[in-house]
């Protein structure tokens, strides 16, 4: 049924952008003015519960139409799939852009099946697609706020497209501007869009086709529909895959190549919707390649595969072998024949195989590598070319190879250290399985142990001194750590036992000690004294500390020397002063010290006084004097009774003759005091007594 105003729908074909050279097409100002200039017809007010609806959904603030026309069929798909071909062209793009009076239109089909909110449950099926994958639809209507340029008209808010749907600037792809209306009047429509309904085969089910204009007629749109678009042609339900499919990632290049010897490919047939029973498929076999030598097929027979009743499919899997003949290509061409299954039957297909000669593999590994040091890093790299992974494109699918080392895993690169020679081995597989197997030698340098010594140095004095270590072999050059935290291989410092670690750069260490070893002599010590009872002896007593291996030399001063640890004492010759000196020396390193004392030996002190004398001028007696011996001088003092001094002298020549001031002095007793300065003793002696004046 169709229902509208005159010219209000009709043929179109010729040259034009609208994107379709011809097919049907509904106007609301009449298919005249589809061209510009052209004048059209009007319909007048009109109503339509579908098209109402549809305004209400998508917050329309009239929803009065004009213009209406409506077509309107019955149909019987033969298969599970209807579509059809459309473009939506008006005269409200781009000034009504975001408005909420826009024209509206929509497909409506209703059947078994169908259960959407508009009359007999029918649904809209002029949705728009998904940008991302336009095999798949939105939920949302072809309309002017849903496909546009993407930018809001005027003053009208961008809101009133983002309350439909979020994503409306994004179907902008769908829109195309004619504002120069070089052969179609309309300023603006969509790209062909594809309406698509999925159904149920050989049923009966109904659709309407329903555009108007909205609230006033005098600014309209219109539906292109693409000739012969309308259509329910039934493929034979069928996928390949292989694992070419896998490998290459290209449904419309490589998917149909095979390679000898590697795996398969398998053709799924699908049962389709509201088919029961069993179904045969029956195929055609041509082309170059040979069954069963070039190729095997499995669950066929007399090329033709079943799926029974209770199957929802079924399977023909095509194996390649290896037939060891260099060949560029060759072909298996798998001719599918219709198949009858009552309402309609399928139209023939054909799957076409190209078996090729697996490309040869080849492997490159990195070169074999030199190690200064075990435990060093080595990089190891293995590459793989050629064979069917390299024909292979990104985004891998699956790896084009796969990569095996010997005790270290998977991966074409690896990091080692070893300690000791080794060899890394790899095994590559490519994605048909081609094998190639290569290693790596990692070498490790070897070097001499590290053998060092360090020296003991002997010295006299606890100054700072020089200590070195010396080492051979290990890989230079060579580090030296002291225990004083010193570095280098020689240090300098104060007595002491130091461990040095000689490390070269692979860090192999030895470790060795040396001494600064102090040697000092004591300070050597002693005294000496006169002997008593001996006129020219020497007592000398030792006090240099003791030392283990010390040795003695004395010096007496007088050409006499001894070595003995204690010579105790010692006699000169005759009385003075000599320079006794003591040297030690020490044992290990002859490190020697002295002292030199001032010995002074005096002549043996005596002293004697008369107790008598007789001052008669017998020249026998007549003086007194005092006798000393080991003096070096003396003052004599003469006193009578009453104290009083009668005589002094300061010499040991002079004596006292028995008179005072010219005068003799009487017979009696008499006092003498004598002051007594010895030699090398500054300490006065005095000696005192009482003799006798007799005449």
């Amino acid at each position: 049924t169709y229902s509208g105003f005159d010219c209000s729908a009709g043929y179109f074909d010729g040259p034009s952008n609208i994107g379709f050279e011809s097919g049907l097409v509904m106007a609301t100002d009449g298919v005249e003015s589809i061209t510009p200039g052209g004048f059209g017809n009007f319909g007048g007010a009109g109503s339509d519960p579908d098209l109402e609806l549809q305004l209400e959904l998508v917050d329309a603030l009239n929803n009065s139409l004009n213009n209406l026309i409506v077509l309107e069929f019955d149909f019987i798909p033969t298969s599970d799939t209807v579509t059809f071909e459309y473009v939506f062209a008006s005269n409200e793009y781009p000034s009504y852009t975001c408005s909420q009076y826009n024209d509206i239109f929509g497909f409506f089909v209703s059947g078994p099946g169908i259960d959407g909110p508009f009359s007999d449950q029918a649904e809209n099926i002029a949705l728009v697609p998904d940008p991302n994958n336009p095999g798949q639809f939105t939920n949302t209507p072809v309309i002017i706020n849903t496909v546009n340029s993407g930018t809001p008209s005027g003053a009208y808010p961008a809101t009133n497209c983002s309350d439909i749907d979020p994503n409306w600037q994004d179907y902008s792809v769908f829109y195309t501007d004619n504002s120069t209306s070089e052969t179609v009047s309309y300023p603006g429509f969509t790209t062909p869009l594809v309406a698509q309904a999925v159904l149920t085969a050989c049923d009966t089910f109904h659709i309407k086709l329903a555009i108007a204009d909205v609230a006033d007629g005098g600014v309209n749109s219109a539906v292109f529909l693409n000739e012969n678009s309308f259509n329910s042609t039934p493929p034979i339900e069928y996928s390949v895959s292989s694992n070419t499919i896998n490998i290459f990632n290209d449904d419309s290049e490589y998917i149909e190549n095979l390679y000898e010897g590697c795996g398969s490919a398998v053709i799924t047939f699908e049962r389709p919707e509201a088919i029961v029973g069993p179904i045969e498929f029956e195929f055609l076999l041509d082309g170059t390649a040979t069954e069963n030598i070039d190729y095997t097929l499995l669950n066929a027979i007399d090329n033709q595969i079943v799926m029974n009743a209770n199957e929802s499919s079924t399977s023909l899997q095509v194996f390649t072998g290896v037939d060891n003949f260099n060949e560029i290509m060759e072909t298996i061409e798998l001719t599918i024949l219709p198949v009858d299954y009552g309402c309609y039957a399928t139209n023939p297909d054909t799957v076409i195989f190209q078996i090729f000669d697996q490309p040869e593999l080849e492997l490159t590994v990195s070169n074999d590598v030199l190690l200064d040091c075990p435990g060093d890093q080595a990089n190891l790299q293995a590459t793989a070319i050629g064979g069917v992974g390299g024909l292979m494109q990104p985004p891998f699918l699956v790896p084009q190879y796969s990569y095996d080392w010997v005790m270290l895993g998977d991966g074409p690169t690896h990091t080692v250290n070893p300690e000791q020679p080794s060899q890394y081995c790899v095994t590559v597989t490519d994605v048909c399985g081609q094998q190639l197997v290569d290693c790596i030698n990692v070498d490790v340098e070897v070097y001499e142990p590290i053998e060092a010594a360090s020296d003991v140095i002997y010295i006299c004095e606890n100054t700072l001194t020089e200590l070195c270590a010396n080492a051979q072999g290990g890989n230079d050059p060579l580090t030296f750590t002291w225990s004083n935290n010193q570095t280098g291989p020689c240090i300098t410092d104060y007595a002491g036992e130091y461990t040095v670690t000689i490390t070269d750069q692979c860090g192999l260490q030895s470790n060795t000690s040396g001494e600064i070893y102090l040697d000092e002599a004591p300070e050597p010590l002693f005294e000496q004294y006169q002997m008593a009872d001996d006129n020219l002896g020497v007592v000398i007593n030792n006090y240099t500390p003791y030392m283990n291996g010390l040795t003695y030399a004395w010096d007496f001063g007088d050409g006499q020397n001894s070595t003995s640890i204690d010579p105790s004492s010692h006699s000169y010759a005759e009385w003075g002063e000599y320079i006794v000196t003591l040297g030690v020396t020490t044992n290990i390193n002859n490190c020697y010290k002295e002292i030199s004392n001032l010995v002074q030996v005096a002549p043996l002190y005596y002293f004697y006084a008369p107790n008598s004398f007789t001052p008669n001028g017998d020249n026998v007696n007549d003086d007194f004097s005092v006798s000393l011996v080991g003096v070096e001088a003396v003052e004599l003092f003469i006193y009578d009774r009453w104290g009083r001094q009668l005589f002094y002298t300061n010499s040991m020549d002079e004596a006292w003759d028995g008179t005072f001031e010219n005068t003799e002095s009487m017979i009696g007793t008499y006092s003498y005091k004598a002051v007594v300065k010895k030699y090398f003793d500054e300490t006065p002696y005095f000696e005192t007594g009482y003799f006798n004046l007799i005449r």
